[in-house]
């Protein structure tokens, strides 16, 4: 009983101290990640907007 006691606490801390490493690297990786995807988020946002303006030419020319 006290080994799979200690073995679980140990697995614990482990976890805890994995825990606030990656809390402490993440908030760089997003700001990291942010700025390399904002180029693709506007590129997105162009391609839906052409996709839209394709629909709505396309139900123009039907009714015409």
């Amino acid at each position: 009983m006290n080994r799979s006691r200690s073995f679980n606490r140990f697995h614990r801390y482990l976890a805890r101290q994995k825990r606030h490493g990656l809390k402490a690297v993440l908030p760089q990786s997003n700001q990291l990640g942010d700025m390399v995807n904002s180029g693709v988020d506007q590129r997105r946002n162009q391609l839906d907007r052409l996709s839209h303006q394709d629909v709505l030419m396309e139900l123009l020319e039907s009714q015409a």
